[in-house]
């Protein structure tokens, strides 16, 4: 149920711990983390139980990074028996990755609207708009890695992965990002109408 109602970016994993090897017995959306059943507790122990912010049995809204770049907002809390034996632990872990590219299209917008804040100067708007570049490209080669992971390879050398590729960044937003086409078709070797070409190829397949 709560895989269902918080979509996609929301990874649910239920922890059984007296195997704590093989402790997940349940998982939602495992995409998110790469988690499967049978797999093993990860940070209960380090990042949860020895926060200073873990109380009444719960540490929430705690940063997970992944070795992509990727940052998730994660939440844990026990579960105990009847006696207060603790037998297992409900994780959540959402990822931001869409988000991010959602504040960072919609900071663009308001920017191009206002224009330079009031007592600004061009230069600082020069470095608060490479800033912004920045990050913008700091996201996209997250969801471009991620998409790589997600291809199976650490490069695309034909059309079918290119077209896969371009779908798994058009499903999370990346083509919201202004300049990711430019980007994308630099990092796959071909011309930016080649990237509109599959996008157009996906969103039929989509009936977009």
């Amino acid at each position: 149920m709560l895989g269902r109602l918080l979509g996609r970016d929301c990874e649910v994993v239920l922890h059984e711990l007296s195997h704590p090897q093989t402790s997940v017995v349940a998982v939602e959306n495992g995409q998110v983390t790469g988690r499967q059943v049978g797999d093993g507790i990860r940070d209960l122990f380090n990042t949860v139980l020895r926060s200073p912010r873990f109380e009444e049995d719960m540490l929430v809204n705690y940063p997970t990074r992944l070795p992509d770049g990727r940052t998730l907002r994660s939440g844990t809390v026990l579960i105990r028996d009847e006696a207060g034996k603790v037998i297992g632990a409900l994780c959540i872990n959402i990822d931001l990755t869409r988000v991010s590219a959602a504040k960072q299209l919609l900071d663009e917008q308001m920017t191009i609207e206002v224009g330079v804040p009031a007592g600004g100067t061009p230069d600082r708007a020069e470095e608060e708009e490479e800033a912004h570049r920045q990050d913008v490209l700091s996201i996209l080669d997250a969801l471009i890695g991620n998409a790589l992971s997600e291809v199976g390879t650490g490069e695309v050398t034909n059309k079918d992965e290119r077209a896969k590729l371009v779908r798994f960044l058009d499903e999370r937003g990346a083509f919201r990002i202004r300049g990711a086409v430019d980007i994308v078709a630099h990092r796959l070797g071909v011309s930016r109408y080649t990237i509109y070409n599959y996008l157009n190829e996906v969103r039929a397949c989509r009936g977009d």
